[in-house]
């Protein structure tokens, strides 16, 4: 695979950039028309999409570089770290920042944490499924060498690939498999059939830490803890934490959406109500 999609002078754009915008465009448009089929406020989703994206940007990039055994060089070049066209992207440290910025926006018009995270859940799964894409044609997360048929062999030397010339799994395409599976099961059947705020975001967990679980025996992870891969045993505390979850957001009483006029005067409330007692 060739990972870089175009040369515009010093400017180098890889695939996996692209990908990630290509991801980002569709998930943003499928969250906003899917918010105006539930009866949302669609500019408030709009606005914590908007929010989540910029966030989970910046916790993905933050999480893998302090991760990364390149750390020292990143600080020692900080410019390089807004380089995420040339990959290097943490899904987890992508998430937490999410997150994080867009519970900020949830919480200051109160839509709800549970029912905007039953909304984004389908579209995290179909982010994934589109940039491993990505990571294919950068030729990062590859699999192992393998003998099957169904292994490939990557060869160029820009290629993100440690194991060049030789015949690997494509875990990056079973992982992106993985997300569009998750994606159709939680958009078209578990998020019809939901009992509860919090369900599709569960089910989101159970999808994605056991194909996850799955997918790494394929991939080429030398460090293992116990004979599994640290992500592994990050699927298992991803499967727990749901397991755990469930049955207390079963309990819980689903929150009412804000009527769209009182959401666009939350922003004033609190200098209203500051103003009225004095």
């Amino acid at each position: 695979m060739h990972p870089i999609a175009l040369v515009i002078g010093s400017l180098t754009i890889r695939w996996y950039g692209v990908m990630i915008a290509v991801s980002i465009a569709i998930s943003i448009t499928v969250v906003y028309i899917e918010s105006r089929h539930q009866g949302m406020n669609s500019d408030d989703v709009l606005d914590m999409a908007i929010a989540g994206v910029i966030g989970g940007i910046l916790g993905a990039r933050i999480g893998w570089i302090l991760t990364s055994p390149d750390v020292l060089w990143y600080l020692s070049h900080p410019l390089r770290i807004l380089a995420i066209w040339e990959g290097g992207l943490s899904y987890f440290g992508g998430i937490l920042g999410g997150v994080i910025a867009a519970n900020c926006l949830i919480r200051r018009r109160r839509m709800g944490f549970w029912r905007m995270a039953d909304l984004v859940a389908p579209l995290l799964a179909l982010s994934f499924g589109i940039g491993k894409i990505g990571c294919w044609l950068n030729g990062c997360c590859h699999g192992t060498v393998t003998t099957s048929w169904l292994g490939v062999i990557f060869t160029n030397p820009l290629s993100e690939c440690d194991l060049l010339n030789q015949k690997i799994w494509p875990a990056q395409l079973f992982n992106s498999a993985s997300g569009f599976l998750a994606f159709a099961v939680l958009f078209w059947i578990v998020q019809r059939r939901k009992h509860y705020d919090g369900q599709v975001f569960i089910w989101y967990l159970y999808l994605y830490g056991a194909t996850s679980f799955v997918v790494e025996f394929f991939r080429y992870i030398p460090v293992h803890v116990l004979r599994l891969t640290p992500n592994q045993w990050t699927d298992i505390v991803i499967i727990l934490a749901g397991i755990i979850a469930s049955p207390i957001l079963r309990r819980r009483p689903p929150v009412r959406p804000v009527p769209p006029e009182r959401s666009e005067a939350l922003d004033a409330t609190p200098e209203d109500s500051g103003e009225s007692d004095g």
